[in-house]
């Protein structure tokens, strides 16, 4: 017995009308810069497991800082240049942390999509908040 989705009706692609896209471009793209905040005080993703428990990791820490500092302000650049809006995957504390990427961002129209509190603490081990 098929499980009931709830959600949508099923609909193959193949009994769908024509799609076509504005300007009858052919082609769309989609830009999303995964912005993201990673804590010094925590240990995180490492490139060489020799760091992985280290607070702070330097080695680590300094190419996730990278991101912020330098490399998404070469991206907006080349973003402009070209003009490219993009969609922005953040992580919240990114608000507090680099105030001056939101300003871009909100400058630029981007689209805001929530990508966690911060790349640090893993929502899937979060206890619910009270």
């Amino acid at each position: 017995m098929p499980i009931e989705n709830t959600l949508f009706d099923y609909s193959p692609i193949s009994e769908r009308p024509a799609f076509t896209w504005p300007g009858g471009a052919k082609v769309a793209c989609y830009v999303g810069l995964n912005i993201e905040h990673f804590r010094i005080d925590r240990a995180s993703t490492s490139i060489w497991p020799g760091t992985a428990d280290l607070v702070p990791d330097a080695l680590n820490y300094g190419w996730r800082d990278y991101g912020p500092r330098v490399g998404i302000w070469r991206l907006i650049e080349s973003l402009d240049r070209h003009g490219v809006r993009a969609s922005a995957l953040l992580n919240s504390d990114v608000v507090h942390q680099n105030p001056q990427i939101i300003k871009a961002g909100l400058e630029r129209r981007w689209a805001w999509l929530a990508h966690g509190k911060t790349n640090s603490e893993l929502t899937a081990g979060m206890s619910p908040m009270r």
